[in-house]
């Protein structure tokens, strides 16, 4: 059985099920597809039966004592987060809108800057680089003699720049790259980012780096 991943690449690349072909693929809203928390997606292919972790309360089949055997009831359990889906289609809608080729285009120019800054700051390493057409809008790095956690508080107290430090769900993944167990710090530039903050980011790194 295969499964995918899709929290960070769902909105940040062109994603075609029927030539991936996977049994499952799950996605967040949150993330690239501007949607609020507590939103998602879990496609599951045709003609595959998946035990349900949670049962009981799609109110569809009320008389029964157990979930519902047919799509999409059987894994829905529980009241709907409505307003929830409701952010997530003005989302999707949005990208509609705008073009998800707009969207890619924009945070492809914003990871480019941010790659190339980050790669002149000394004691600087980008963890898990990939080839540009593989590489979606996440960067990763860690500085010498500075922990994660430390970066991540300077950029937003003295710089005002929110991003994500830590493990980010992922403990062996860190593991594979030998950033466990303090993890690394992660950007993630988005469509409502501009060129000019990332560069003001890059010079934040670089004076965190400096130990100014």
């Amino acid at each position: 059985m295969s499964v995918i991943d899709g929290a960070q690449s769902a909105g940040a690349c062109d994603i075609d099920l029927g030539v991936l072909g996977p049994d499952i693929f799950c996605f967040t809203g949150h993330k690239s597809l501007f949607g609020p928390p507590g939103t998602g997606g879990l496609y599951i292919k045709d003609g595959l039966s998946l035990t349900p972790l949670i049962f009981g309360g799609t109110g569809s089949r009320s008389e029964d004592e157990q979930q519902p055997e047919f799509m999409p009831d059987r894994y829905e359990s529980g009241t709907p987060n409505t307003s929830g889906i409701a952010g997530l289609k003005a989302g999707l809608e949005f990208i509609e809108e705008v073009g998800l080729d707009t969207v890619i285009a924009h945070e492809e120019e914003l990871t480019d800057i941010i790659h190339c800054g980050l790669k002149k700051i000394p004691g600087l390493s980008i963890v898990g680089q990939r080839p540009d057409d593989m590489q979606l809008p996440l960067t990763s790095f860690t500085i010498a003699d500075r922990t994660p956690s430390e970066i991540g508080h300077r950029l937003d107290r003295e710089f005002g720049i929110m991003v994500r430090v830590g493990l980010h769900c992922a403990p062996r993944a860190h593991k594979s790259v030998n950033t466990f167990p303090q993890g690394t710090v992660r950007l993630a530039p988005g469509y409502f980012n501009t060129p000019t903050e990332m560069d003001e980011t890059v010079r934040a790194i670089t004076s965190i780096a400096a130990g100014d």
